[in-house]
């Protein structure tokens, strides 16, 4: 069974995505943040089921900041996306996922690749393991997942556009499964779109928590 949501799971969450990330979450009393360093250093607040009244202010302090954004994990999304409106801010993903899946039904041995000329490589960056596939030496695919805990975070699973449909973000997903495996995990987390969220739950993942994503 997958964990139910909770703050301290979404902080295990933040944890790992931040570190395969470089960022340093900060804790300001009211919000968690991370300074985006790949991103222009732009700086991303997190929110966790706020009240209407913190998640208003906490909105009117981002709108003022055009380098800021804001992202709340909530189940009462559509609540505070109405509460928002009069600001008149810009709703920059309106439904993300925050899913969850049982890592010992899992399998444990790598996939194969699914056609000849794919390669794979698994790397360690600290904490970070990093799972790349590359087609005739150009890159296909690629990933990261990270273990805090007895919880594996899952990042950045992408496939190059050119390589979509040919089931390589499920074979990096699995790979990277599989990496995790070697060490004590029970539980998956990972954040995604709505779009993404029809792969993993077909991987049989599930969704625990809606989260939107505003700004000035």
């Amino acid at each position: 069974m997958s964990a139910p949501a909770s703050s301290e799971l979404f902080s295990t969450w933040l944890t790992g995505w931040s570190t395969c990330r470089g960022y340093e979450p900060s804790d300001d009393g009211s919000t968690t943040s991370v300074v985006h360093t790949d991103r222009d250093n732009e700086t991303e607040h997190f929110l966790y089921e706020p009240s209407t009244e913190l998640f208003l202010r906490v909105a009117e302090e981002t709108k003022a900041d055009p380098t800021r954004s804001l992202s709340v994990v909530t189940s009462r999304l559509q609540e505070l996306i109405d509460a928002v409106d009069p600001l008149g801010m810009r709703i920059l993903d309106r439904k993300q996922s925050l899913m969850s899946a049982d890592m010992l039904a899992q399998d444990v041995e790598d996939p194969r690749l699914p056609d000849e000329g794919y390669t794979f490589q698994r790397q360690r960056d600290g904490e970070c393991q990093r799972v790349s596939v590359q087609f005739d030496g150009e890159p296909a695919a690629h990933g990261s997942a990270n273990v805090v805990g007895e919880y594996a975070v899952f990042d950045r699973i992408v496939t190059v556009d050119e390589f979509r449909r040919r089931g390589l973000a499920t074979f990096v997903m699995r790979a990277l499964i599989a990496g995790a495996l070697e060490e004590d995990v029970t539980t998956g987390l990972l954040l995604t779109t709505a779009e993404g969220r029809a792969l993993y739950e077909f991987l049989g993942w599930e969704h625990l928590i809606d989260v939107f994503v505003i700004r000035g």
